[in-house]
């Protein structure tokens, strides 16, 4: 059995952590995980709640929470504060006997080298984010490619459009492996109650999600009783002020016809009493595993045609790729779902078939597990 140390440097419910948790609670009896995780929060609780083990090794909050851009007279503090963490790591991988490191967050890959080199251990990056503009400024994305390339023993991306943003040489050993579903595939669409279209946006609240694309383009809708706008997500990571940007547009807009619906529990049960599953984020989105979710759920799609989005959905098959950031095609597009429920069934079944054929957990952690052996073997 592997030992194999899991490093984030947060705690919270999103995107990320959500796809590790998918990844620990269905290893198998090949991995042994050790969780360790910079502060408390609902990653560490669900994971302790599957007797996983997890350690919280506090992290100066200040840097913890230190934008990914924030090149400026802070960044040598925070950088030392980075490495002096990493340090503290060490000999917790010793103490443990771990195997490999695996890291799950641009942040944890940092610090992460630090521990895993101090301790004498193979290192894995987990990239999740896009290493480009306008994501990152081109200086960070330059430096992290550089580290990528040097740093980490192997690689493994989220998507191909997330791997082919490192540019890395051909000798680095890489996997692209999704962030699967790890629950029941749905029904379909059949079942829905057709009085009311509801339109439904799930992710937390950030410019570069584009939840301002969708109000722009709700707008269209204001006199059609039948359609709503469902917005699930609340704001992290310091971004109130989008959140209050997008709760001042519909009060000046008097966009009745959207609901804020902060973060929800369960997504799935949300999903099944939805209609249509749009994502607008207007920079490459890294993967997209809420486009997945939605097609599991039996959801048509409608997805901006940039980064991970094209790899999940089949235009014209699953669902629809449109320009991101124009909300005249993706209010166009709704309008096309809207007035074609056939088509939208026909995508929602293939959607689903597509799901158990790409996107399922199972392939995920052998692919994953049998790269750790891989890696090992050749370290």
């Amino acid at each position: 059995m592997l030992r194999v140390a899991y490093i984030d440097h947060t705690a919270k419910w999103s995107g990320g952590e959500v796809a590790l948790f998918n990844i620990l609670t269905n290893i198998g009896d090949q991995i042994e995980p050790l969780v360790i995780l910079a502060e408390e929060g609902a990653l560490a609780e669900r994971l302790r709640e599957k007797g996983i083990d997890v350690r919280v090794i506090p992290l100066d909050e200040s840097i913890r929470s230190r934008g990914r851009n924030a090149v400026n007279l802070g960044a040598p503090a925070a950088a030392m504060g980075l490495l002096a963490y990493g340090r503290k790591l060490a000999p917790l991988l010793k103490q443990e006997k771990v195997d490999c490191v695996h890291t799950n967050s641009l942040k944890s890959a940092f610090y992460g080298a630090v521990a895993a080199k101090k301790a004498g251990i193979p290192l894995i990056w987990h990239i999740r984010d896009h290493i480009g503009a306008p994501y990152l400024k081109p200086v960070v994305a330059k430096a992290i490619r550089l580290m990528s390339r040097m740093l980490p023993n192997g690689v493994i991306a989220n998507s191909h459009s997330t791997l082919n943003a490192l540019e890395l040489p051909r000798s680095k050993k890489t996997l692209v492996v999704y962030s699967a579903f790890a629950k029941a595939i749905g029904n379909g669409i059949g079942l829905r109650d057709q009085k009311d279209f509801n339109v439904l946006l799930v992710g937390r609240l950030a410019n570069w999600k584009g939840q301002h694309i969708l109000l722009e383009a709700a707008k269209r809708f204001k006199n059609d009783k039948r359609v709503k706008f469902w917005l699930a997500g609340d704001a992290l990571f310091g971004e109130e002020a989008y959140k209050q940007e997008l709760i001042d547009t519909m009060e000046r807009e008097g966009l009745t016809n959207v609901s804020l619906l902060g973060h929800v529990e369960d997504i799935q049960g949300l999903m099944q009493t939805a209609d249509l599953l749009v994502h607008t984020s207007i920079t490459p989105e890294p993967f997209g595993q809420v486009i997945v979710e939605g097609m599991a759920a039996g959801l048509p799609v409608i997805a901006s045609n940039e980064g991970g989005p094209v790899e999940i959905v089949v235009p014209g098959v699953t669902g629809l790729l449109i320009q991101p950031g124009d909300p005249v095609i993706l209010a166009n597009s709704i309008s096309w779902m809207l007035n074609h429920p056939e088509e939208r069934r026909t995508m929602a079944e293939s959607g689903m078939r597509r799901v158990k054929e790409h996107f399922v957990i199972e392939n995920t952690v052998k692919d994953i597990v049998n790269y750790y052996k891989g890696l090992l073997a050749g370290t």
